[in-house]
């Protein structure tokens, strides 16, 4: 397997080969082991190794801010028009390293690799300049190597911030943990070992968060998480256990306030007696409000408060009261949206520390078929597990390496854009994978196998097909496109999503796991059969339905 990839953004070979050549010396080499690096001159470079490298784990990008050794000019990007507005006094070389940073994320080639600035000669004062357009919701960090690093120093301080901030794929024991502690199956994909970083960073603060994600993400067991990683969590106490979650779309604007704040007796008709709220309730521990988007801006102000100064007012009363809570927020509307409906305050107080929950598409887009496939079956064996330890199923199941392999295919054909089973993310993955457990229960087998998942996943198909009708397109993420039409990255151009269920053709699918089995055995079809989980017989069988 290749290891995780810095690539070096420099206008000079020769930086960077001084820059490899010192990190080489770090802590005993360790990270010239552990980390391959790559030196790329300009932006199409950049453009065109992301397209030719898709698959590959980036863990870092250090990135050099003055080109002026730069001699063909065409090689340099202009300011986009995000940027027109701002004082264009610098030349543009000063500034290229900025000026490619907002190309790769606003042009989501990558929005999650750590950035470390480097060779910054233009001034604080015009760095401010960029701060909105460096530092946005979503993003991954952004580093700049202090002034003070110069001389011996310089090389040592930016091997110390590679070893801080890199991202690395979580081992098979850092991946065991997760599903141990959190309950969550992390896998393989870079999007969650990122996501990972970002809770195990964030979470042992007692910082505000905001997740962002469409519905069945998994956000509020990202929520978890977090409190799990705070000194807030403790095992065992129901009040602490778990952060106490309200759902703000799912009250009555008259009812929010008495939910999140309380009352006082007397306060309205009906308020016989005093009634603390879950922010007070939550004393402590930690509140998630999910939902957070659809919050009245009366509300806003209330809780802007409780954020700022861990105060409250219950309705009807006249003092305030002390609280001592962390809230996590959650929504599945984009930023843009929330720019629009929240007031400046609020939304400034609440964005301070975003986190992106990935979907089921965003997961696994640009991720090697192996990695996918492996997470699916951990996905599946967490599930199995999960549903064995419950005493009324009389029996242990596993799962069949052919329903494995069939789910993945599926899987494979969302993320293509061939089919929209799974706009439901991950909860509907969770979903089929349930049903075809209780299907292998009444069957009385030992496994799940692909004849219980088909008809679950029919379900799911049908059910999809109901509210198809109902679901409107996805809307833009929060940042404008800056580059024209025609000079779109091609790697990171999708494929165009069907609103409607799309076509599943299971045979099909089938089909190929039978070929795939054969070509990696060489047509041995006992050893095919084993790889697919199924008797030789059975293969045979298939193989003369599909005229194989």
């Amino acid at each position: 397997m290749a290891k995780p990839i810095i690539l070096i953004v420099d206008d000079l070979v020769t930086s960077y080969e001084s820059l490899v050549r010192n990190i080489a010396q770090y802590d005993g080499g360790r990270l010239a082991r552990e980390f391959d690096y790559q030196h790329l001159d300009c932006f199409a470079e950049v453009r065109q190794w992301y397209h030719r490298n898709r698959a590959r784990f980036v863990a870092l990008i250090i990135q050099d801010v003055d080109f002026s050794h730069t001699t063909d000019e065409r090689k340099l990007v202009d300011y986009p028009e995000i940027l027109r507005p701002l004082q264009r006094t610098l030349d543009i070389k000063c500034l290229q390293g900025f000026l490619i940073y907002g190309y790769i994320r606003q042009n989501n080639i990558d929005r999650i690799a750590p950035v470390i600035f480097v060779s910054c000669r233009i001034g604080m004062e015009s760095t401010s300049e960029f701060s909105e357009f460096i530092i946005r919701p979503g993003y991954g960090l952004c580093s700049f190597v202090p002034e003070s690093a110069v001389g011996e120093q310089y090389y040592p301080k930016i091997a110390a911030a590679i070893d801080v901030l890199a991202i690395r794929p979580l081992t098979d024991e850092q991946r065991r943990n997760w599903i141990t502690k959190h309950h969550m199956v992390i896998g393989r994909a870079r999007k969650m070992a990122f996501l990972a970083y970002e809770i195990e960073r964030i979470g042992p603060s007692d910082a505000t968060v905001l997740l962002l994600g469409g519905p069945g993400v998994g956000k509020e067991l990202v929520a978890n998480a977090l409190h799990r990683c705070s000194y807030r969590y403790v095992e065992g106490d129901p009040a602490r256990e778990y952060p106490l979650a309200i759902n703000m779309a799912a009250l009555s604007p008259n009812l929010i306030e008495d939910e999140l704040f309380g009352h006082q007796r007397g306060a309205y008709t009906g308020a016989t007696g005093e009634r603390e709220g879950i922010l007070e309730a939550a004393q402590g521990s930690t509140v998630l409000l999910d939902e957070i988007g659809d919050v009245a801006q009366d509300t806003q102000v209330k809780l802007l408060r409780a954020m700022e100064y861990h105060r409250i007012k219950r309705i009807g009363s006249s003092h305030e009261l002390e609280i001592d809570m962390r809230i996590i927020a959650a929504t599945n509307r984009t930023v843009t949206e929330l720019q629009t409906r929240f007031r400046p305050d609020f939304y400034g107080r609440l964005v301070q520390h975003c986190i992106p929950v990935p979907s089921l598409r965003e997961r696994w887009e640009n991720e090697p078929p192996d990695n996918l496939e492996a997470d699916i079956e951990d996905t599946a064996r967490y599930i199995t597990e999960t549903m064995n330890a419950n005493p009324r199923h009389k029996r242990h199941l596993g799962i069949e390496r052919t329903a494995v392999k069939f789910l993945r295919q599926v899987v494979q054909q969302h993320i293509d854009g061939s089919n929209s089973m799974f706009d439901g993310n991950v909860r509907t993955l969770r979903n089929i994978i349930e049903r075809a457990y209780e299907r292998a229960q009444y069957d009385g087998s030992s496994e799940i196998g692909l004849g219980h998942v088909m008809p679950a996943l029919g379900m799911a198909r049908l059910l999809n097909a109901q509210t198809a009708a109902a679901q409107t397109p996805p809307s833009r993420g929060p940042d404008q496109t800056l580059l024209p039409a025609s000079d779109q990255p091609q790697a990171q151009d999708d494929k165009p999503l069907q609103t409607g269920v799309g076509t599943l053709n299971l045979q099909a699918i089938e089909c190929q796991a039978i070929k795939e089995a054969l070509q990696k055995t060489n047509n041995n079809q006992t050893h095919a059969a084993e790889l697919l989980g199924i008797h030789r017989d059975t293969l045979r069988r298939k193989m003369t339905e599909h005229n194989l």
